[in-house]
């Protein structure tokens, strides 16, 4: 009996050994990761003269600058800015395009889209007549 004892636990531990020396199946998960692509843009900004510089990751981050350039402006600051990355890509023509509304949207709409076109736009607001003035050169 003693020797079926020692055989019993002999071959229970060469079993385990046999079992944790076989490969395992690994059951990967799926790890793709997703990002979510945003514009990055970097832009010089002066307000009253004084020169900045600001990196803005994403629509959101654009759209809060942008509003923060209006609510200056409507104070009575000079603002300018322009997009660095979209201002690259232009050949420099020295054109000058001025648009004016007392519309706030429409003027945020055309700040935008010249900004991104490559021009670099000034934005002067005058409360006596609501009137937003964007002045846009290439």
């Amino acid at each position: 009996m003693n020797k079926t004892v020692k055989v019993i636990a002999l071959c229970g531990v060469l079993g385990l050994t046999a079992v944790s020396c076989q490969k395992e199946n690994l059951i990967e998960e799926n790890t793709n990761i997703v990002a979510q692509a945003s514009t990055v843009r970097t832009v010089f900004y002066a307000v009253d003269g004084v020169e900045h510089r600001i990196t803005l990751i994403g629509d959101d981050a654009w759209n809060d600058f942008l509003q923060h350039m209006f609510a200056l402006a409507e104070e009575g600051h000079r603002v300018t800015f322009r997009n660095e990355e979209a201002a690259s890509r232009v050949v420099s023509t020295k054109e000058t395009v001025t648009f004016t509304t007392k519309n706030k949207q429409e003027a945020y709409d055309w700040c935008t889209d010249m900004t991104e076109a490559g021009y670099t736009v000034s934005l002067y607001y005058d409360p006596d007549t609501n009137i937003y003035t964007c002045i846009a050169i290439k």
